[in-house]
């Protein structure tokens, strides 16, 4: 890269990845990717970047391509990291382009220096911090003292330097490790002793020149003010750990930090509404924001140095005046003149926004409370009487309530234009909690905590004021409806609000506000106090507001206030039956009526929460809603979270029929079909709730119909890409071979076994999963005749892998007793099958399983597997097979432990047996048609239904009767007496 023929290839490349051409950038950006990993690439990057007699898009994509390498190779541990010498080429070199007048080139300088530091500061490059202070001492002194074109020079070099003194000290202060935070400190004070001077002076030279009219230079004074502030903002905030003990320059400059601001806002209120929005003022408005945002972060970070320093007192009154000064705008135009006055907009919306926020972490503070003992510190004690007798006074608190509530609270003009051209925009942004970005709820979070912190101070005034409010509707109305919602907490032992709902009844009021206003006081005040014989009232209203002639937002806010009803803990199913029609109705309606994506998933989740508290009772509006469900799933196609909650809905619907649902299987099925299929990126976000859907379907269903049957193809691949999902494919498994056994083996069960057996065959798969593959093949096993599956179970090998993992024994125990397990199940429900099985492999292989197999049972814990082990060896008896019969010594021993265990009860249950499947939900009353049928599959298990005694007497005379008497007798001399007398004391 030193050539100058390599750098010329170099600036060739640059100027290609600029190119418009796609194929040309793309063979740059693979060229510039290859060189990165080069020794001195970086260095002549910053060379040609340097290089002013380049064109400027060469030099900006070498700056940009150095500060992307920056990121990947400058750290010394990243794989081609830039080498020691390259990088003492390149540091000399840093600070030496200060003067860049091309803004988007300086910008990606700046960030590239910063990234640097941010690596080597302080251990690499420890002086780095003293270096760039220098050079902005000497810039501003040149600046001061120079004239003409080299002080716009001179503006740039200032510019360009704080700047990157900004992102040092930004990058310093996200540091968490207690070096770097020591390191912060020890140069913080340096630091600040530069730019706070810089910063004054810089002050007096904008008065001068607003003072003269030179706008050029005040912009560029400007620019230098909001970097300095910028750096000393998180100097004043960051970089002092004890501010009582700061040098005095940091205590005046947040004194005069409260006056500049005063003074900038009032430069901008001076300027035209029209102009506020211009360029030029929009450096302006960011400095006067970055005030706030020091205050707010002092107040975060050290709340008690804020509260007890002197200049906060007038910093906040300054603020009150602001947000008392703007209310009246807030409510200049009556609601009812909407669209037809242009409302005053707020001067700047953010700095009142700001002026709340502090309010609020005054009101509510933990630093400013005594702790849970009731004892205060002496800096809470003195924080404490600041702001008790002087911020918080009881006049300043009851303005303080009537100016939100009269004028911040209520709606506005502004509201009722979007009601009526975007309603559904205003719905969505309601929900959201994004205060910081809104005056109206960034007051209702400051007024919420002031009630609540000042309860005896204002909640007898706002009840008075509740039973004295007027019967015409006004903005004071309305601030007093949304204190009632807002603080129902609060009044609760104060208000009956169904008693002052009676007497206060909607009134007329433009777009029926005051009727959402009641809509919306319900769904507050319904988890706090509302009796329940008053809820067929609600019902009664709510409904009516939701009637297609209101506008939207009523409608909706009356359907989500039904929710709250529907979701409370107190909800009366039999007290909600009547109104039932009419509330699925209403969502129907609803349906058709919202068009944004995000407003029809809500309806779907407000009437999944109702399908799912009314289960048994939806039953009669089953066409209703089964119509409706297809519907939803053709306008939600490429909306992925909108399926999800069809999907949900459709499972509480299935859920909530019962057995009723096995007629829906055909409009249901097809969802399920899409929701599993992998061969559709949709099924990331679906196959989930899809699987859930399915479950539900198979354990509510009486019978399977042709459509349900057919997703079963999806089950091999599902198997072998599910994760989380694993558990639940193979519960619907199960699902179908209990429901229709039979009928899913004739068409999948090849497939559906050779799935099964490639997992429980992997030998990386977790031992549950194992296990749990086993459970489903111990279902089918129990639950389709042997003539359906003898030929499935030879093809796929499933009886294979178990005998050979027991023949050679070098798997885990307890993966062992899930092998053995198995085939004991296949040698009692298939006995035939399984001594064909042994009868086609090597003697001595099944000598060696069949003496394993009996090993085995000393590791099988449950008593329900014993017994099943038991009765499998006894099946396997019953033979002529050489290699079986000479391990009846070793059977013996295992049929006297069972018997003495459990003795000769026909019938043995365990509750770690009793999976009734009935749900997710451990918990859950509901019972659904595939509990009874588990039931039903555990009461006739052999493992306890039958009687073992018999099975073993049985098994026994089988073998005497295959072999002949005197070989039997031969056979059963190899058995101990002792444990021969036993056998026969526990047949007897």
């Amino acid at each position: 890269m030193d050539s100058s023929d390599s750098r010329q290839s170099v600036i060739e490349v640059l100027e290609n990845a600029t190119s418009q051409d796609p194929a040309c950038v793309a063979r740059a950006d693979d060229s510039l990717r290859a060189w990165g990993a080069r020794p001195q690439f970086h260095a002549a990057l910053f060379g040609i970047f340097s290089d002013r007699t380049l064109s400027m898009p060469a030099r900006l994509m070498a700056i940009i391509t150095f500060k992307n390498g920056i990121d990947k190779h400058w750290k010394k541990t990243a794989l081609h990291a830039i080498g020691l010498a390259e990088k003492e080429l390149i540091r000399p070199q840093l600070l030496t382009m200060l003067d860049e007048n091309v803004p988007q080139i300086a910008v990606q300088y700046c960030v590239a220096i910063a990234r640097i530091a941010r690596w080597d500061f302080p251990l690499v490059w420890p002086t780095f911090a003293e270096e760039l202070a220098s050079r902005v001492h000497a810039i501003a002194h040149d600046l001061d003292s120079s004239t003409g074109d080299s002080r716009l020079c001179c503006y740039t070099m200032e510019h360009n330097a704080l700047y990157i003194l900004h992102l040092f000290i930004k990058k310093l202060c996200e540091r968490t490790l207690a070096r770097e935070r020591q390191a912060l400190r020890s140069t913080a004070p340096a630091l600040f002793s530069i730019v706070a001077p810089i910063y004054a002076r810089r002050i007096a030279q904008f008065n001068e020149a607003l003072h003269v009219g030179d706008s050029r230079v005040s912009q560029e004074l400007l620019k230098s003010i909001r970097f300095c502030l910028k750096t000393l903002r998180r100097l004043f905030v960051h970089g002092f750990g004890d501010f009582k003990s700061a040098d005095r320059l940091v205590h005046e400059f947040y004194v005069a930090a409260v006056g500049h601001q005063a003074a900038f806002y009032e430069l901008l209120c001076g300027l035209p509404a029209d102009s506020r929005e211009a360029d030029g003022c929009c450096v302006l408005v960011k400095i006067i924001l970055l005030y706030g945002k020091m205050h707010l972060e002092f107040q975060k970070l050290k709340a008690v140095p804020f509260i007890t320093t002197p200049a906060v007192l007038p910093m906040l009154r300054w603020y009150w005046q602001q947000i008392q000064g703007e209310a009246p705008k807030l409510t200049a135009v009556p609601l009812e003149r909407f669209g037809d006055a242009e409302s005053l907009p707020l001067v700047l919306e953010q700095l009142v926004i700001q002026g709340l926020e502090l309010y609020r972490n005054v009101v509510k503070n933990l630093f400013y409370l005594a702790d849970d003992s009731g004892q205060m510190d002496e800096d809470v004690q003195r924080c404490r009487l600041v702001i008790d007798s002087e911020i918080l006074t009881a006049p300043f608190v009851a303005q303080m309530c009537e100016t939100l509530m009269c004028h911040y609270l209520p709606l506005k003009a502004g509201d009722m234009e979007m009601w009526q051209n975007d309603p559904e925009a205003w719905i969505a942004n309601e929900d959201l909690d994004h205060w910081e970005f809104d005056v109206r709820r960034s007051a209702e979070r400051l007024f919420k905590d002031l009630v609540n912190q000042q309860r005896d101070r204002t909640v007898p005034e706002l009840v008075r004021a509740l039973q004295q409010s007027s019967t015409d509707y006004s903005f004071k109305t309305d601030g007093l409806y949304a204190a009632l919602g807002l603080c129902a907490n609060e009044f609760y032992d104060h208000i009956d609000l169904c008693h002052w709902l009676r007497q206060h009844p909607p009134v007329d009021s433009p777009m029926s506000v005051s009727k959402w206003r009641i809509a919306w006081l319900i769904g507050k005040w319904v988890s706090v106090k509302f009796p329940t014989d008053e809820r067929p009232h609600a019902y009664v209203a709510l409904l009516e507001y939701a009637n297609c002639d209101g506008p939207l937002v009523l409608r909706m806010e009356a359907m989500a206030s039904l929710l709250c009803c529907v979701d409370d803990w107190d909800f009366d199913v039999m007290q909600f039956k009547p109104y039932l029609q009419l509330s699925i109705r209403r969502f129907t309606e609803m349906f058709g009526a919202v068009k944004q994506t995000e407003i029809r998933m809500r309806m779907v989740n407000y009437l999944s929460a109702v399908v799912s508290r009314m289960q048994r009772d939806i039953v009669p509006f089953t066409e209703s809603i089964i119509r409706l469900i297809p519907l939803l799933w053709r306008t939600a196609e490429g909306e992925n979270l909108y399926q999800t909650a069809i999907l949900s809905l459709a499972t509480k619907f299935v859920v909530a029929l019962g057995v009723h649902s096995t007629a829906l299987q055909q409009f249901i099925a097809p969802l399920v079909r899409h929701s599993t299929d992998l061969d559709d990126p949709a099924h990331v976000y679906l196959i989930v709730d899809g699987i859930g859907l399915w479950l539900a379907l198979i354990r509510n269903a009486s019978t399977m119909d042709s459509y349900l049957m057919e997703v079963l193809c999806h089950i091999p691949r599902l198997l072998q890409s599910s994760t989380e999902t694993l558990k639940s494919v193979l519960k619907v498994v199960e699902g179908c071979a209990l429901l229709c056994g039979a009928d899913m083996m004739r068409s999948y069960g090849s497939i559906l076994l050779s799935a099964l057996h490639e997992l429980v065959a992997d030998t990386n798969m977790h031992v549950r999963a194992i296990a749990a593959g086993y459970t489903t093949l111990n279902v089918i096993v129990q639950s389709v005749p042997a003539r359906l599956v003898e030929l499935p179970l030879a093809e796929s090998d499933v009886m294979w892998t178990p005998f050979t993992r027991i023949v050679d024994k070098k798997e885990a125990a307890m993966i062992l007793v899930h092998h053995a397990g198995f085939l004991s199940r296949v040698a009692v429900h298939y006995p035939q099958v399984f001594k064909e099985f042994l009868g086609a492999q090597d003697a001595q292989l099944t000598k060696i399983f069949v003496e394993h197999w009996a090993e085995i049972y000393d590791d099988v814990g449950q008593v329900p597997q014993r017994r099943l082990h038991a009765l499998g060896l006894a099946m396997a008896i019953a033979t002529t097979n050489d290699s079986v019969l000479k391990i009846l010594p070793l059977m013996v021993p295992i049929w006297n432990d069972v018997l003495s265990n459990t003795g000769s009860s026909q019938l043995y249950f365990s509750d770690d047996d009793d999976d009734d499947g009935g749900g997710d939900d451990e918990f859950s009353e509901i019972v659904v048609p595939e509990s009874e049928r588990r039931r039903k599959l555990l009461s006739n298990d052999p493992a306890h239904k039958y009687d073992l005694k018999k099975a073993i007497s049985e098994s026994l005379t089988e073998c005497e009767r295959l072999n002949g008497a005197e070989r039997f007798y031969a056979i059963i001399a190899q058995v101990s007496a002792v444990d021969l007398e036993d056998l026969k004391s526990q047949l007897s």
